[in-house]
């Protein structure tokens, strides 16, 4: 998705209530928004085949693998990143995928508090903050598990939250990865080689 910040007056930063307010707005009924340190950014509807492609296949293999579970997979929620420790909510995501072990932290407006496991794939117009501003938040406030996947540079990135600084693992299309928060499911990349698009 492309983003575009929406013109407000320099340096102020919105509150959770401003944001609700204004994504509920009927003229944004069907538009898209983040919430990155206090700003309001849209997210133009612009996915990629392979991005929705790579995303569809890799939730399902979740979803199958957790069927009967405590946790649940979710693709494209609002997700309300926040700690009484650190401070007030600035920071409302929609990861591409995210995995959820606690039931009560999903409501209507999404998943308030911190999942469990959060995936992006990269995309052009969103890679300079999947890779740096939203790996950072998600590491601070205790996402346990955090995957970028990029088709582009071949590469998965794995960051594993630890109490000083987190691990990173590296990997590539050709390679089967646990998912760490899970007991024994591993995602297999080379077949999703075989159902993208690679002239993309």
């Amino acid at each position: 998705m492309n983003i575009s910040k929406i013109d407000f007056s320099e340096n102020e930063q919105i509150s959770l209530e401003g944001f609700l307010s204004y994504i509920n707005l009927p003229e944004n009924e069907d538009k898209h928004f983040e919430l990155i340190d206090g700003n309001i950014v849209m997210m133009s509807g612009n996915t990629s085949s392979n991005h929705m492609r790579i995303c569809g296949y890799i939730s399902r293999k979740i979803g199958n693998y957790l069927e009967g579970k405590t946790c649940e997979v979710f693709q494209d929620p609002n997700i309300f990143l926040y700690s009484d420790d650190i401070g007030h909510c600035k920071n409302i995501y929609q990861p591409d995928i995210i995995i959820g072990c606690d039931k009560d932290k999903m409501t209507d407006r999404g998943y308030e508090g911190t999942p469990d496991f959060a995936l992006e794939v990269i995309s052009k117009s969103t890679a300079y903050k999947d890779y740096f501003e939203k790996c950072g938040l998600y590491m601070l406030y205790g996402v346990k598990e955090y995957w970028i996947v990029d088709l582009k540079k071949n590469q998965i990135i794995v960051y594993l939250n630890g109490e000083n600084t987190p691990e990173i693992q590296k990997y590539n299309f050709n390679d089967k990865i646990k998912i760490n928060v899970l007991d024994d499911l591993f995602i297999d990349f080379k077949e999703i080689l075989k159902i993208v698009d690679k002239k993309q």
